[in-house]
């Protein structure tokens, strides 16, 4: 036996360990399905699943990256790969929640389920995209839409950023190292920063999880030989479909890809009157989708007068709060997080550690192609980093914008739409350093540093893919007995009664219970009650007779997350002991209480 049929020997063999392993973890963790709330996942989900799951990844990543490999180990190894990751993205599914995601995504559930129903309309969602998917897919498959709408944000969105990412790294360089480099750099998820972009129902998050998809079409449309008219071609209809489609996955993120069409447009406009030798100005101009993209945008954006009053408070708080914007937030958020015990540095480790370094390989390599310090005899690919290179100008001074305008974390969204191109302009920049110290040690050296510093970002980042106390935030866990214990408290409630609850209140179960349109207009007496309020006196604070909700989740986020930073366990304990609050119903995961203050 020769030693390329030995290796390829030892790399089948290794990749049955690690199918093996993968197949294991998936056992060990639907075996297992959560029974009440769970404060992390993390913690909660069995240790086998955690340890087959990076067995998987280490053997993975060992075989993905072995010199020689025949095409189709290497891809066995990058589906093994996938398939670990997508089962990491989608623990609450494997782990049966049924539900997932406590804030907006309940929004979103009540829009899918108004939809469903026929009490609302798609036109009336200025993001009916991921809401219209989750209720195809109920049609389809007879699953409740609390599965299909995780299902959508969990495994369909990223399954698509981790394909086309790839794609668009093997577009940007022929190195022999593209292929593994890029699907490793896109299960990083990196513009998932917890802060705005989530891996939940949330449509901004989706839509940037779209972006390279659109990025790859772009690559191919101008890259193609000329035939006339843009929209003649395949490839020129598919990405005008995929401009339009970001405008209804998310407007506000169809407005950044606007600003990249836009630039790209400006750049090959400018280069076919000034440059018109070089590379960029013979690729197929995209004006022809800047314009359609712009034309749709305008007219649907002005139908919802969210969006519209979205833009001009934007506006007026940009010309009256100015540069000194989000100073007070951030510092009262730093207050908390040292009242925990944690620093602003190690969150952001935590968070943008991974990021950083991707960023930095993406920096070097987009100011060697401005510098002209690039290999020249791929004139092609360096256009396109021009693109991205270019194209990140304005989305910078947009972030810029909304931060000053002080809207609270939106600027976040705009850094998470950044990420998209840098993550993909990183990875080649890794890759061409592969290629390059090729030629100084061996490539077993290469590929052995490759498997390490992946191995490294991919735990880093595994640890940030759920809110978890890893980084001071609970858990997005819905269950069942909350949600029906809402939907009775709801059914049997006095009308006229407010209805409080910890925090926010019950807003979020109003919209999910009734639908979203249907909750606007009942006029819902909901609202939720301050620490303050909670900890001292809530037996007394009202004239008037009051319900609260509390769930299991309430309990373990303020008592045993943050230690009773806002609202302590002697506040809760007084809801039992206090003679006027009376407990009316209890399931396990949902107490409803009654404060008598008003006429009986």
């Amino acid at each position: 036996m020769n030693d390329t049929r030995r290796q390829a020997t030892v790399l089948k063999a290794l990749l049955a360990v690690g199918f093996l392993a993968f197949a294991g973890a998936l056992a060990a963790a639907y075996s297992r399905p959560a029974t009440g709330y769970e404060l992390s996942i993390y913690g909660s989900t069995p240790l086998g699943f955690w340890v087959g799951s990076g067995l998987a990844v280490i053997v993975g990543l060992t075989v993905a990256f072995a010199p020689p490999t025949s095409r189709r180990i290497r891809g066995l190894a990058l589906a093994l790969l996938t398939g670990v990751a997508l089962s990491v993205y989608a623990l609450p599914l494997v782990r049966s929640y049924f539900f997932y995601g406590a804030g907006d995504s309940m929004t979103h559930l009540g829009w899918a389920r108004g939809i469903s129903e026929g009490t609302g309309s798609p036109f009336g969602v200025i993001y009916p995209a991921i809401h219209l998917m989750a209720v195809f897919l109920r049609d389809l498959t007879g699953f409740d839409l609390t599965y299909t709408l995780q299902f959508v944000p969990l495994v369909v969105f990223p399954l698509l950023s981790i394909l086309f990412t790839v794609l668009c790294v093997r577009y940007l360089t022929d190195s022999r190292w593209a292929v593994p480099i890029g699907l490793a750099a896109g299960l990083l998820l990196i513009p998932i920063n917890h802060l705005s972009i989530h891996l939940l129902a949330h449509p901004s998050s989706q839509a940037i999880l779209y972006l390279p998809f659109v990025l790859y079409l772009v690559f191919r449309f101008v890259t193609e030989p000329d035939d006339g008219f843009a929209l003649r071609t395949s490839t020129g209809i598919a990405l005008a479909i995929a401009c339009v489609a970001m405008i209804f996955i998310h407007p506000q993120e169809a407005l950044s890809l606007l600003l990249l069409l836009g630039t790209i447009a400006a750049v090959q406009f400018s280069y076919r009157r000034f440059r018109p030798t070089d590379r960029i100005a013979h690729h197929r101009p995209v004006y022809a989708h800047t314009i359609l993209t712009f034309l749709v945008f305008a007219s649907w954006l002005p139908q919802h007068d969210r969006a519209t009053g979205r833009i001009r408070f934007v506006i007026s708080q940009f010309q009256q709060v100015g540069v000194t914007a989000g100073a007070e937030m951030t510092e009262t958020q730093t207050s908390s997080l040292t009242a925990l015990g944690g620093s602003v540095d190690e969150l952001f480790v935590k968070l943008f550690g991974v990021a950083l370094i991707v960023s930095l390989f993406a920096a070097v390599l987009m100011a060697g192609n401005v510098l002209g310090r690039l290999d020249g005899r791929t004139p092609g690919r360096k256009a396109l980093l021009t693109y991205l290179t270019v194209g990140l100008v304005p989305l910078g001074l947009a972030f810029l914008f909304v931060f000053a305008a002080d809207q609270g974390d939106h600027y976040f969204r705009f850094m998470g739409f950044m990420m998209v191109p840098v993550t993909i302009v990183g990875a080649v920049g890794i890759a061409k350093l592969a290629s390059r110290l090729e030629g100084s040690v061996s490539r077993t050296t290469v590929a052995t540093g490759l498997v390490v510093v992946f191995t490294v970002m991919i735990a880093m980042q595994g640890l940030a893919v759920h809110p978890s106390p890893y980084y001071y935030q609970s858990n997005g866990h819905v269950t069942e007995s909350s949600m029906d214990g809402y939907s009775v408290a709801f059914d049997h409630r006095v009308e006229d009664t407010v209805f409080m609850g910890i925090r926010g209140g019950p807003r979020r179960y109003v919209q999910t219970y009734y639908g979203r349109p249907a909750a606007d207009q009942i006029g819902f007496p909901g609202t939720g009650v301050g620490g303050e309020v909670f900890d001292s006196n809530v037996s007394t604070a009202y004239d008037e007779n009051r319900y609260l909700g509390v769930q299991e989740s309430n309990y373990a986020t303020e008592v045993e997350l943050y230690d009773g930073l806002r609202y302590t366990e002697e506040g809760f304990q007084s809801l039992e002991t206090a003679d006027n609050i009376y407990r009316v119903q209890d399931n396990g995961g949902f107490t409803l209480y009654f404060i008598e203050n008003g006429d009986s």
